[in-house]
């Protein structure tokens, strides 16, 4: 008896697709790497997680290193900062939805989900320097009921973090959102104003700031912004009457694709 063979959309589902994040130890440790392994059936959830784990190793690193392995074959080596690997593997079709996911999951209220994008460091200051105070003046617990939370946004499509603060009284959750996003205003020498909405609806007051991004990440959404602009060229040129004009646009896409991204031979594992 003959058997049909699977379906396209079967054999995705089938797909097994191995992810690993590894960045150099900080200076001053020993040679070890941090690293970061999991096996995923789905493209969006392997991207995801990239994203995220290069996130948490990206304290001050730009050596971070993603290798995807799809089915036994390596396809993808991606090296840079967590900004630049998440603009290289938003530039391929198939990881695009995951990147946006870690894009804009951190708004959402995940209950401690490990694929959190990380807040800035420099938050945590702050909020120490204006939390504690207002705690030590009232009774957090007795009637917590607003949350209070700060979304650090980036562009498109870095993605964006949230800095959980927990409940509190009505009355020390205003006061705690606006204190700190004043904080956060003046922090960056007014260059980033940071803005308080209340969402009764939610029971929850959001700080919104523009977080700093460094030269490297600015550089990446720079070529991924070019990458995007550059196949909506050229899908639309003519093959035979615009033909010169797509081979100069094609040739500027290659460079660009390869800058940050390349897909390894049998022969040849390693990253540029």
């Amino acid at each position: 008896m003959s058997t049909s063979p699977p379906s396209p959309s079967a054999a995705r589902r089938s797909r097994t697709i191995d992810v690993r994040v590894s960045s150099p130890a900080p200076i001053g440790y020993d040679d070890t790497r941090s690293s970061s392994e999991g096996r995923f059936a789905s493209p969006c959830t392997a991207a995801r997680f990239a994203v995220t784990h290069a996130a948490s190793l990206d304290v001050g690193r730009s050596a971070i290193t993603v290798t995807i392995t799809a089915d036994g074959h390596d396809e993808v080596c991606v090296s840079g900062t967590a900004g630049e690997i998440a603009c290289a593997l938003a530039a391929i079709a198939i990881y695009s939805a995951g990147v946006r996911k870690a894009r804009t999951a951190s708004s959402l209220d995940l209950g401690g989900d490990p694929m959190r994008i990380p807040a800035p460091g420099y938050l945590r200051a702050a909020v120490d320097e204006i939390a504690l105070p207002i705690q030590w003046q009232g009774s957090v617990g007795v009637e917590a009921g607003v949350d209070v939370r700060v979304l650090s946004t980036r562009p498109d499509p870095l993605p964006n973090s949230t800095l959980l603060l927990g409940q509190w009284p009505p009355d020390l959750a205003h006061r705690l959102a606006h204190d700190l996003a004043r904080s956060i205003t003046e922090s960056s020498g007014r260059r980033s104003p940071a803005t308080v909405t209340y969402l009764p609806e939610q029971g929850r007051y959001e700080i919104t700031h523009p977080a700093p991004i460094s030269v490297a990440d600015a550089a990446a959404v720079a070529r991924y912004i070019r990458i995007t602009q550059l196949r909506a060229n050229l899908a639309a040129l003519d093959p035979v009457g615009d033909a010169d004009c797509a081979v100069g646009l094609a040739a500027e896409l290659h460079v660009l694709e390869s800058y940050s991204r390349r897909v390894p031979s049998t022969d040849d594992r390693t990253v540029r």
